[in-house]
C-alpha cells in the first residue's frame, strides 16, 4: 500500500446514504423518489454552489458531461441502496449505541448525527467495512453536516460501539 491516506476522504455513497437517511428520518422513507429528487439537488448544490433552479436544473443535467451524469446517478443510487439497508437495520444500531448514549438518548438525538452512527454501526457491523474506515467516513460527513461537537460525539459513541463488539449488550 502507498502512503497514500484515505483520512478525511468520504466515498460518494456513503456521502448520499447519510443524506437520504435524513430524508427518511424525516418522513421519507416510503418515498424513493423524492428522496432521490433531493440527492439530485444536492448534487446540483455542490456542482454550483447555489440552490438549483429546478426550472432549469433538467436543462443543465442535459448539456452536462454524460459520464459524469451517469457516474452521479450511479454514486446517488449506490447511497440510495446503503441507505435503505441501514434504515432496515436501524433499532439494531440504536440499541447498539444506547449504552453509550444515555444522557443524549435515539430520540433526543439531532437527525443527523443519529443517522450518522447508524449508517457508522452498518458500515462496520454489516458492511464490510473496517471498523477505522468507518468511523473515520462518518466523522468526516458529521463534520461536514451537523454541528462543531458531532465529530467528537459520534466519534466516541462508534469507537464504544466498535469496542464493545458493535451489538447491544
Amino acid at each position: 500500500m502507498s502512503g497514500h491516506s484515505r483520512k478525511g476522504h468520504i466515498r460518494p455513497a456513503r456521502r448520499y446514504a447519510l443524506l437520504a437517511l435524513y430524508q427518511f428520518d424525516s418522513g421519507l422513507a416510503g418515498d424513493t423518489d423524492a428522496v432521490r429528487e433531493a440527492l439530485e439537488s444536492s448534487a446540483e448544490i455542490e456542482e454550483f454552489g447555489e440552490s438549483p433552479d429546478m426550472s432549469t436544473a433538467e436543462a443543465r443535467m442535459a448539456v452536462r458531461d454524460a459520464e459524469a451524469a451517469a457516474q452521479r446517478a450511479e454514486e446517488i443510487q449506490a447511497g440510495l441502496d446503503l441507505a435503505a439497508l441501514v434504515w432496515e437495520f436501524r433499532k439494531d444500531a440504536d440499541a447498539a449505541v444506547r449504552p453509550y448514549t444515555a444522557e443524549w438518548p435515539v430520540h433526543r438525538q439531532p437527525v443527523l448525527d443519529r443517522n450518522a452512527l447508524r449508517l457508522g454501526w452498518y458500515g462496520f457491523t454489516h458492511g464490510g467495512d473496517a471498523v477505522a474506515l468507518a468511523i473515520d467516513e462518518t466523522v468526516e460527513l458529521v463534520k461536514t453536516f451537523s454541528t462543531e461537537k458531532s465529530g467528537a460525539f459520534v466519534n466516541a459513541v462508534l469507537d464504544r460501539v466498535a469496542k464493545s463488539g458493535g451489538s447491544a449488550r
